[in-house]
């Protein structure tokens, strides 16, 4: 059986991460240990994770501005050898000023949308052809929620597998639910999506308003997929972590590598919980990615 393309229509970003012992709290100055810039955003992210590991067709679509930063994309995904279309729009790149406690590797995130905003359905129907019956469809809420929801519908209507990572949080109209085939959230969207805390019970409340499976990351407890036949649970990897910043968006780019190579969710799930474990292990966003030979 044939590889599956793989499309990734989403953010992209300049992450500015500050690195501390500490995360201030309201109205404190605390002195930072160390500065670094790269390039992030999770539609980027993600579909350089999915490269790294050896996906043999990945496509991205996004939004950049007309901009130092724009340039500095467009080279750098162009260097990374990804498929990457891009609009240049008159809105600056979107950027983001990342916190990161050194101590605990949490992180505090504070992003300027920017270009990713005007990411419009006519710049979306200008790659009609990306969106192949039987390939997989991979987004996240970072773009105008009009156009992500005419993505969804758009992507499943011509027969994709629509995978969804809804961060960050935004109101959706519950007839999309019914478009999704892997909704993928973290606990924090979980619960804002189910209103529930409890996890299973906000898996259960994301199936009953129609999408096939809820696959709940958990940060270092590992993951759990939940649809209407079954329940598993993916094991987390103990590591020493440093940067959490791209930890979510490896764990997509790995879960969708091992789909487009026609594997069983399960195997794809624990894949992609090692990826991740691997991400927080390194500083920064696409530079932490692990490549296929970083996984033994």
């Amino acid at each position: 059986m044939k590889d599956k393309n793989i499309l990734v229509v989403g953010s992209i970003a300049i992450d500015n991460t500050i690195y501390t012992k500490k995360l201030p709290t309201a109205g404190m100055t605390t002195i930072g240990d160390s500065y670094f810039c790269n390039v992030g955003g999770k539609g980027a992210n993600q579909a350089c994770a999915a490269l790294f590991l050896g996906a043999s067709n990945v496509s991205f679509i996004g939004a950049i501005g007309k901009d130092k930063n724009g340039e500095h994309v467009k080279t750098f995904l162009k260097e990374q050898g990804l498929n990457a279309y891009l609009k240049e729009s008159d809105l600056p790149t979107g950027v983001a000023f990342i916190t990161l406690e050194e101590i605990s590797a949490e992180n505090q995130i504070l992003i300027i949308q920017g270009a990713n905003t005007d990411l419009k359905i006519e710049d979306i129907n200008k790659h009609l052809d990306l969106f192949s019956e039987g390939d997989i469809f991979l987004t996240q809420f970072e773009n105008s929620i009009e156009t992500v929801e005419y993505m969804i519908k758009l992507a499943k209507k011509r027969g994709m597998t629509v995978i969804v990572n809804p961060a960050p949080i935004k109101k959706v109209n519950d007839d999309i639910y019914q478009y999704i085939d892997y909704l993928v959230p973290n606990e924090h969207e979980l619960e804002a999506l189910s209103g529930s805390k409890k996890v299973m019970e906000g898996c259960r409340r994301l199936l009953s308003k129609g999408c096939k499976n809820v696959i709940a990351t958990l940060g270092d407890k590992g993951s759990i997929l939940v649809n209407k036949e079954m329940m598993y649970e993916a094991s987390p990897h103990k590591v020493n972590a440093i940067d959490t910043t791209a930890a979510g968006d490896s764990y997509l780019g790995a879960l969708v590598y091992k789909l487009s190579k026609n594997e069983d969710i399960k195997i794809a799930m624990e894949f992609a919980s090692k990826c991740s474990s691997l991400t927080v292990t390194k500083k920064g966003a696409i530079v932490s990615l692990p490549h296929k030979e970083d996984i033994v």
